[in-house]
């Protein structure tokens, strides 16, 4: 008997997966471009994530890459970067479990241009994976940022033109009303699958919320919550303000003080968002005031939503040049960060007050905390350095070096952290 998904996000899930055995039968096509309603694009890294677990519909083995798309011609040595890493990563595991695959390591960068490599890079790589697998490698192209859509549609044209393994196929995301890739299936017709894709998932985050009985206050607060974080998708303040209330009522009837806390964080976001500074302020302080209570009772999870607020405020002192103030709040946020071991936190507390205190010219003081950055860096597993942006940060204190025995130094002590493609990620 067939599996039948009824939950409402596992519905939009199986969406995803009909359309991709859908794109496989197809003898031709080798890239799949899959057209999401505007926010909705990130339920692809959703069935990324279900395609490397248990459940996954195929065979097929799926590589993401995040590499920036800054130049056609550069990005093919950027990305092969990232690809030799999460490959030679993915291989030791597989080893330790004696399941080595066979293959030649890449050549030496001078052998061939960019393009080249990288293609004979990864034919090589399938070539090898082919002993153990019936499935295609399938590349997954989903950069952090795009110089222009001419670029990205420059990479993926240059990989199409290319000499690939047919047994290699690729993924990329476009969005409705704003195609970036939208010449491609006329360039290449068959050989490009497009499709669009509307999963209404402002309707799954109502279905979510709803389960259960509806008078329970649980699920009266997911029902309003839900409603909140659609109107703060779709900036209407009034709605953010109208919902938000209904939620507070709620957390205050029931007594729910990390609750009502959370609800008061997207509020003063929302306002932040619309420039209304004082009022972002108010409630970041009426956070910071309640969390600080129960966490001086032991509850760490109010510590964690006080440095939040810190943080929000922060930003908003920021804003209003207040610079001191921000300085201030970003000092309370790193300590309470390193006392909770929230690392990733803490790094970002330390990033901003490195910032401010340049725009300050308090330069040595500066200096300290981007040392603080990559020493509290130490403590994150490497999969965690990208969403620490430990990339973006060196580059900022490196260029921050006045003389070029410092950026030598800085060169060094971010190599050792980040590997020797660090300014290329």
């Amino acid at each position: 008997m067939p599996f039948v998904a009824t939950n409402p996000l596992s519905q939009r899930l199986a969406v995803l997966e009909r359309l991709w055995l859908e794109f496989r039968r197809l003898p031709n096509a080798r890239l799949c471009r899959w057209l999401f309603a505007p926010g909705e694009g990130w339920f692809l890294d959703v069935f990324l994530q279900e395609q490397a677990g248990p459940d996954a519909i195929s065979n097929d083995i799926f590589i993401t890459l995040r590499t920036p798309v800054q130049h056609w011609q550069t990005y093919f040595d950027h990305a092969l970067d990232e690809l030799s890493s999460l490959i030679d990563h993915d291989t030791a595991i597989l080893s330790e479990r004696n399941l080595a695959i066979v293959w030649t390591a890449e050549p030496k960068k001078n052998e061939a241009d960019f393009l080249i490599r990288f293609v004979d890079y990864l034919n090589r790589f399938v070539k090898g994976l082919g002993a153990h697998t019936d499935g295609a490698l399938v590349l997954c192209i989903l950069p952090q940022s795009t110089a222009s859509p001419a670029v990205l549609d420059q990479v993926l044209t240059a990989l199409l033109l290319g000499k690939l393994s047919p047994d290699i196929r690729i993924v990329v995301a476009d969005t409705i009303g704003e195609e970036q890739l939208a010449t491609l299936p006329g360039r290449f017709g068959p050989a490009v699958y497009s499709h669009t894709i509307d999963l209404q998932l402002q309707k799954v985050t109502r279905q979510v919320a709803s389960l259960g009985s509806p008078t329970a206050p649980d699920v009266k607060f997911r029902q309003w919550h839900a409603e909140l974080s659609n109107a703060m998708t779709q900036r209407n303040l009034r709605d953010v303000e109208y919902f938000a209330n209904n939620c507070l009522l709620i957390c205050q009837q029931e007594q729910w003080p990390s609750l009502e806390g959370s609800v008061h964080l997207s509020v003063a976001h929302a306002y932040v968002t619309h420039r209304r500074y004082e009022e972002a302020l108010a409630r970041y302080s009426r956070v910071i005031d309640q969390m600080e209570a129960l966490f001086s009772q032991g509850d760490e999870a109010a510590g964690r939503m006080s440095i939040m607020a810190w943080l929000g405020a922060g930003r908003v002192y920021e804003e209003l040049r207040q610079r001191q103030r921000a300085i201030d709040s970003y000092n309370l946020a790193s300590e309470r960060a390193e006392t909770l071991k929230e690392w990733l936190l803490a790094i970002e507390s330390h990033r901003r007050l490195g910032l401010v205190q340049a725009q300050e010219s308090r330069m040595r003081l500066s200096e300290t905390h981007y040392r603080q950055v990559f020493a509290l860096a130490e403590h994150l597993p490497p999969e965690q350095h990208q969403l620490a942006r430990l990339s973006d940060i060196g580059q900022i204190y490196w260029q921050q070096q006045q003389t070029p025995e410092k950026r030598q130094n800085v060169m060094e002590l971010l190599t050792q952290l980040l590997g020797p493609g660090w300014r290329k990620s």
